[in-house]
């Protein structure tokens, strides 16, 4: 379809005779776009394209992110190399986010930021292809190169999210990223198939081959994935704050704000993880000796009930919010390292896997919510620069106390088992300890009386109050603890100006009636609380 637009064409002093020049544009033609407000159809597509790229980055992942560990073991890496390996790049990465306002400033658009760090990001698997037992420092040159991809990828992080909290809209954010989650996720356990497989085919020529193929299919989809990004549509970016993340004075507010018991809860339960973590794939390559489809097949269950569930997750979190769905993921996800200790049928340890893609899911998908729901558009950056990096401290704090008590204790089979009994105690404690803590930020539904004022309170910001519900309903119902956010008082004057609406227009005698009856039926519901 092609649309005609006039342009003038004047040379000189202009004069009667200037010449009109009808000029056709292809839609299919790019221009050099700037950020502006999206249309609609600017949103779809850029949805679209933002679930394709994704996919195709997964692809890159899913041929490296279980096998790097297998490739150091290959090298004969120690477990503290490992332990560094699967923990430092982030940490230092985290670092580095604390400057990604002045790495913002370099770029013209955000859109640009992301699309040039992806293809940096995909060069650094490229030297990978040259590493094998005769080169010296081998174990400090994989750390190093993997650190510069990681690096890269976590300085696009902060702008990314900033890039699609500007697209996604908060009442969707839980059905999209579900969505999108399902479909990396199952690109990703379709790529680490296939990988085990090439593993498993090429071991035979040489221990190396195998993973130097992954690599370079891992640089290939990382630089495609770049291109269809650069196909999104760039949101407009006003109203930014540029201010320079503030560790010591989030640190001063971490138990006072929403977003700083999230963030602590996040750091102490990720070094609960990461106490085990870096040594799942060591305890079934060194001690089981599972060759590498077996391994594969284990790191795919995981990754096959994640992509399946990810989707209904969407839907809870949309409909119960984010803290509900976090903390009961996060009451299951301690198990997955207790039920390791059990036994080491691989059959078995297939649907344990699977056990914890399907927890997985739900965690991190309600933890990207909850950041949203945490965070404003303002200060969002700076805020998920300090967040990450606080995280990844705990990370790596994590995984070097466990390499620590791996050699304190031994690298016995019954060294790894208890250091997974430690990680699962830890992991539960945290989580009951913080079970209060966290408040919802969205409003959620509210049961009344086998009803919901009639179906849902919704209080929307760009879709006002789909319901009429009355200001002392809302406010009891607040009181009660059943609608937890941090705005109460813009909530409270959007329900007033809505009621003065109401009231300035004619009411019905049908419609007095059903306000009625959902006063009476609030009041009995918090009478039946006072009881309890």
């Amino acid at each position: 379809m092609a649309q005609d637009f006039g342009v003038k064409i004047k040379a000189g002093k202009p004069k009667k005779d200037d010449a009109t020049i009808r000029v056709t544009v292809h839609e299919n033609a790019v221009p050099d776009e700037k950020p502006h407000e999206l249309t609609p159809r600017e949103r779809s597509r850029s949805k679209f394209y933002s679930v394709l790229e994704g996919s195709l980055n997964s692809i890159s992942v899913g041929f490296t992110a279980n096998f790097i560990t297998a490739f150091a073991i290959a090298l004969s890496a120690s477990n503290t190399t490992i332990a560094f390996l699967t923990t430092l790049p982030s940490l230092v990465g985290a670092f580095l986010q604390l400057t990604v306002q002045h790495v913002r400033r370099l770029f013209a658009t955000r859109k640009r930021h992301i699309v040039t760090l992806a293809v940096l990001q995909a060069f650094m698997w490229v030297p990978l292809l040259f590493l094998h037992e005769g080169i010296p420092h081998r174990e400090l040159l994989l750390i190093l190169f993997v650190t510069f991809n990681t690096m890269f990828g976590m300085l696009i992080g902060p702008v990314w999210n900033s890039f699609m909290g500007d697209i996604v809209e908060e009442d969707e954010r839980g059905r999209f990223f579900g969505k999108r989650n399902m479909f990396t996720g199952l690109t990703a356990f379709i790529a680490t198939i296939v990988a085990g497989v090439i593993l498993n085919a090429t071991k035979p020529s040489g221990p190396l081959i195998g993973f130097f193929i992954l690599f370079g299919l891992a640089f290939v989809f990382r630089v495609m994935s770049a291109y269809f990004f650069s196909k999104i549509s760039d949101p407009q970016e006003s109203g930014i704050n540029d201010a320079e993340p503030d560790v010591p004075g989030f640190l001063k507010t971490v138990t006072s704000t929403s977003f700083g018991k999230f963030t602590l809860f996040l750091m102490l339960f990720n070094f609960s993880v990461y106490l085990c973590a870096p040594f799942f794939a060591v305890y079934q390559l060194s001690i089981l000796h599972w060759d590498y489809f077996t391994f594969t097949i284990i790191a795919c269950a995981s990754a096959i009930s994640s992509f399946i569930t990810m989707i209904v997750w969407g839907k809870y979190v949309d409909r119960l919010g984010s803290k509900n769905v976090l903390l009961f993921s996060g009451l299951l996800i301690p198990f997955v390292p207790l039920f390791w200790t059990f036994t080491v049928n691989p059959y078995i340890l297939f649907f344990v896997e699977a056990y914890s893609g399907f927890v997985w899911a739900g965690f991190t998908l309600s933890t990207s919510t909850y950041l949203f729901d945490a965070t404003d558009r303002r200060n969002r950056t700076r805020q998920l620069a300090v967040y990450t990096l606080l995280v990844q401290l705990a990370v790596f704090c994590g995984a070097i106390a466990g390499s620590a008590i791996l050699g304190i204790i031994g690298k016995s089979a019954s060294a790894y088992t208890s250091i997974f009994y430690i990680s699962f105690i830890l992991r539960l404690a945290i989580v009951l300890l913080f079970y209060n803590a966290l408040k919802e930020l969205r409003v959620v539904e509210i049961p009344i009386k086998g009803r919901i004022f009639k179906k849902f309170i919704t209080v929307r910001p760009h879709h006002g109050i789909e319901y009429e519900p009355t200001l002392e309903n809302v406010r009891a119902a607040r009181a009660a603890g059943h609608i937890a956010f941090e705005e109460a008082k813009r909530i409270d004057e959007e329900v007033e100006g809505y009621i003065s609406k109401l009231k300035g227009g004619r009411e019905t005698p049908i419609r007095r009636m059903e306000r009625q009856e959902d006063d009476e039926d609030t009041r009995e519901y918090l009478r039946k609380l006072k009881k309890r």
